[in-house]
């Protein structure tokens, strides 16, 4: 029963990661209210507020980075269609092992992405690589909870 726990608290995190890769502002706060409503469902009253706290810091850093970089570009098809993949990327590897979930993201999606687009300026790979890192934040944090 705890393997079936497990795998469901990870589901869960994979929507939170990949809700702040496709969403902007709205996606980080939906994202913060799915880790802070894993918060309240696992950890006992007495440390609620701590995890709550570093819960919602994290998601005040994130939106105002995002602001600072959305400043700079308006380009967000790129950032959802690498965001879909990721998300894919992280699905593939809950279901498979390591290798062969990159080998088959990589056949199915990344090589078209590379290919379709070639010309990406070098504040959409800083918005992509904050998203990234800050998805991944999401993915620990809710581990570290359970």
């Amino acid at each position: 029963m705890l393997f079936w726990n497990l795998l469901g608290l990870e589901l869960i995190l994979i929507c939170a990661a990949g809700i702040t890769l496709l969403g902007n502002y709205s996606g980080l706060v939906i994202a913060g209210l799915i880790v802070s409503a894993v918060n309240f469902a696992v950890n006992k009253p007495g440390s609620i507020l701590f995890w709550e706290i570093i819960i919602l810091a994290y998601m005040c850093f994130g939106l105002i980075t995002a602001y600072l970089l959305n400043r700079k570009t308006h380009n967000f098809r790129v950032l959802k269609v690498a965001g879909g993949s990721v998300t894919s990327l992280f699905l593939f590897g809950m279901l498979l092992p390591f290798i062969p979930a990159i080998l088959i993201w990589t056949a199915i999606i990344g090589i078209p992405l590379v290919f379709n687009y070639r010309s990406i300026s070098r504040a959409i790979v800083l918005q992509a690589i904050f998203k990234f890192i800050f998805c991944t934040g999401w993915l620990i944090i809710g581990n570290i909870l359970y």
